[in-house]
């Protein structure tokens, strides 16, 4: 009986030329994530990718911790990876209101802003990147949602006038 073929990264060349130690390009990760029918572990990424030395086993925990805060991936409470558009997740921009509400600004063009009640707000800043899981939608289609995680925070820096 033959062995079954390992699938191949088709940007292994890309990402070969950017790193002297190259590992899957998040596109691969991302269609291997896609193929398992629920959240993939990170045991079962690693023997999909057919890894075992210790350097390549370090670049994957790198690639998928940039892919999570890049807002590509989502980790669930068990460890587990799963491809934010598969969660019900969005990603995208914040904005504030000055009544104390907002809404995600969504990356993907087409797509309806996203209500974030002023209890959500309380995390966020208007500007910041985030990612946010759809709880509820209207029967308008309006959609509410819940802040899952901050992608890039604004951080707002106090000086005393009295420093100056």
């Amino acid at each position: 009986m033959a062995k079954p073929k390992k699938t191949s990264d088709p940007h292994a060349d890309r990402e070969a030329k950017k790193y002297a130690h190259p590992i899957a390009s998040r596109e691969f990760i991302l269609e291997l994530i896609d193929k398992n029918e629920g959240p993939a572990t990170f045991t079962k990424l690693k023997k999909s990718l057919g890894l075992s030395s210790e350097r390549d086993i370090e670049s994957l925990e790198r690639r998928l911790r940039a892919m999570e805060r890049d807002g590509q991936l989502v980790r669930n409470r068990q460890g587990s990876y799963l491809p934010v558009g598969r969660a019900d997740l969005v990603r995208g921009r914040i904005i504030g209101h000055p009544d104390g509400f907002g809404f995600l600004n969504p990356d993907e063009h087409g797509e309806s802003d996203i209500f974030l009640s002023p209890r959500e707000m309380r995390a966020a800043l208007h500007g910041d990147r985030a990612v946010v899981q759809i709880t509820h939608t209207k029967r308008d289609g309006r959609k509410e949602g819940h802040l899952d995680k901050l992608l890039k925070p604004h951080f707002i820096i106090c000086v005393r006038l009295s420093q100056i």
